[in-house]
């Protein structure tokens, strides 16, 4: 019921971005399974003649929202490094091109278990701060296989 009330709230810039949303996670999933993970990560480097300025936290804000909603709601679950791929592509479509995305390892349980998610300026994008603590960061991306 409070779904359907949230719905009814939702404004045509939402919609759109939760449109957009659905489709950059459509394509990186597609880039994921075509691609090695060296050469999914050049496939999302920035352009480099994007100029960045100030950047904007409620833009930021929600564009985290349109892929957290569009991930729960949308039509298939991608996983973590799909969800970080699309924030970055969907950030740096508007000019914020310094984020990062970070990769972390940890075992549970005798389980490896990888994730990835977004920083910008030492904030976590579009995860739980304590969620990602409990993992190692990795610096060689190669490495790793979401």
């Amino acid at each position: 019921m409070a779904w359907g009330r949230r719905l009814r709230q939702v404004t045509l810039r939402e919609v759109g971005l939760l449109a957009e949303a659905q489709a950059v996670l459509l394509s990186c999933q597609l880039a994921k399974m075509r691609r090695p993970v060296g050469q999914l990560l050049e496939w999302n480097a920035p352009e480099p003649d994007v100029i960045t300025g100030p950047i904007d936290g409620r833009l930021v804000e929600s564009v985290c929202w349109a892929v957290s909603r569009a991930h729960r709601f949308g039509v298939f679950r991608p996983k973590c490094l799909v969800r970080a791929l699309a924030i970055q592509r969907m950030l740096r479509r508007r000019g914020i091109v310094t984020s990062r995305l970070q990769i972390g390892v940890r075992t549970l349980e005798g389980r490896f278990e990888a994730h990835a998610w977004v920083e910008l300026g030492g904030a976590i994008l579009g995860d739980s701060p304590q969620h990602v603590r409990q993992f190692t960061r990795v610096n060689d991306h190669r490495l790793v296989e979401l």
